[in-house]
């Protein structure tokens, strides 16, 4: 009789590459993880895990980690042991978050950036929600091809066959690999941020603080029964003339003043965080599972992204019936 989950756990194991001893916590928030992760002994890995036992009454927190308050033990873990990271899987494990040492969270586009500099990919994936950081800086910075997809689960593997790339993500936690079938995996995921962290000259905090800093208002949902095409029309009235670039991709993506700095910004203990100006740049499309309008909305001077927000919110509530 096979032992599906021994054979698992063995193809799991061929893709760890921890250069330097690292202390490692996982939280499977009560869901499938557990029972994998469990079985996981790699050289140069401590691995601590807490929830790993699945129980569907979820005790410990929800199934969704970023539900307010689901970090919290994770993150108190994590600095009680002094790991170098944590990471935290949603009940069926096809998405994760990432701690640093600090127990602070670290953002999904920057897990991205230390996943295609880890990868050396020429070519990658995110959807229309993904940050600047990434389409901006990791393609100048690291000289790789950013393809945008839809958002959701087909058509991202679909847009990674067709395009034959080997790494994409979503600003949710899901990240696809070309080894694993083009498919989503949170273990996958967690596996090769350890080995990207074992590569860094220094820690995943540090890495997160050399990053440029952007100030996303994360996906805010409106109830809407309005038109889509209302929406699109008013905003084109309102930001138009001023769009760098205006893509309907999925919704409608407008971005604004796009200018960088011709510099690098991380895997150096030299660079420091600076802000980059006045850029802004938001997408608003209707959910593709729920009668939900989606905003998101990133800036990169923190003082701009309420005033830009309670622009736009005031637009679409003024549509919204």
């Amino acid at each position: 009789m096979i032992n599906y989950f021994n054979s698992y756990v063995g193809f799991l194991k061929k893709f760890f590459d921890v250069r330097r001893p690292l202390k490692v916590v996982f939280d499977c928030s009560n869901g499938t993880v557990g029972l994998v992760a469990s079985k996981l002994k790699i050289k140069n890995l401590e691995l601590k895990i807490i929830n790993a036992r699945p129980d569907g009454n979820f005790p410990a927190h929800g199934p969704n980690p970023m539900v307010a308050g689901a970090l919290k033990q994770l993150q108190k873990t994590v600095l009680k042991n002094k790991a170098d990271l944590g990471a935290i899987f949603d009940a069926d494990g096809d998405r994760v978050f990432f701690v640093d040492n600090h127990g602070r969270l670290v953002d999904s586009d920057a897990i991205a950036y230390l996943l295609i500099w880890y990868f050396n990919v020429k070519k990658a994936m995110v959807d229309v929600r993904t940050g600047w950081l990434v389409k901006k800086i990791v393609k100048k910075e690291l000289n790789v091809k950013i393809i945008e997809s839809r958002v959701g689960h087909y058509f991202m593997k679909k847009m990674m066959r067709r395009e034959k790339l080997e790494f994409g993500a979503e600003r949710s936690g899901h990240y696809y690999f070309k080894k694993f079938f083009y498919l989503d995996s949170g273990l996958m995921a967690a596996i090769e941020v350890i080995n990207a962290v074992s590569k860094l000259p220094y820690s995943l905090a540090d890495f997160a603080d050399l990053l440029p800093a952007f100030y996303n208002a994360g996906e805010v949902n409106f109830k809407f029964n309005g038109n889509m095409k209302n929406i699109i029309a008013a905003l084109r009235r309102k930001y138009g003339k001023a769009a760098q670039r205006i893509s309907r991709l999925d919704g409608i993506t407008m971005e604004f003043k796009d200018r960088f700095a011709s510099r690098s910004f991380a895997l150096s203990s030299e660079t420091p965080r600076e802000k980059l100006g006045e850029g802004w740049w938001f997408n608003i499309r209707f959910s593709n599972t729920e009668p939900l309008l989606r905003l998101n909305l990133e800036t990169q001077n923190k003082d701009d992204l309420q005033k830009h927000f309670h622009q736009i919110k005031t637009l679409i509530d003024s549509l919204a019936h």
